[in-house]
């Protein structure tokens, strides 16, 4: 069985849900306290610690997606060739991952 991993870093809490595609089964939910100030693999690991004390195999996973509800709680950083390209695709990016606020775009030449 390929397992999915449907990830939201949020303000408050992590969650992971494990979902079997091919037969449409939710396998298993975990959360955990976010950690979007420090490191937010942190939150992740103990999800998927509680995934894997649960019964899910989280060896053989074919997808992982994931998305931000944290409000402005996460930061990125844009690397590209062209400024103005890179700029305004860091800004779309961050319009929808949660990191939007304080948004700061320039280039470094």
């Amino acid at each position: 069985m390929k397992l999915s991993l449907l990830i939201d870093f949020g303000s408050t809490y992590t969650k992971v849900v494990a979902i079997d595609l091919a037969n449409e089964d939710v396998l298993a939910i975990a959360q955990a306290p976010s950690t979007v100030e420090t490191d937010i693999t942190i939150g992740l690991e103990q999800c998927l610690k509680r995934l894997r004390k649960s019964g899910v195999d989280d060896t053989d996973v074919e997808y992982k997606m994931a998305c931000s509800s944290a409000a402005g709680g996460l930061r990125m950083v844009a690397v590209g060739l062209v400024p103005q390209l890179t700029v305004e695709a860091a800004r779309q990016a961050a319009l929808g991952a949660g990191a939007s606020k304080g948004f700061r775009g320039g280039a470094v030449q």
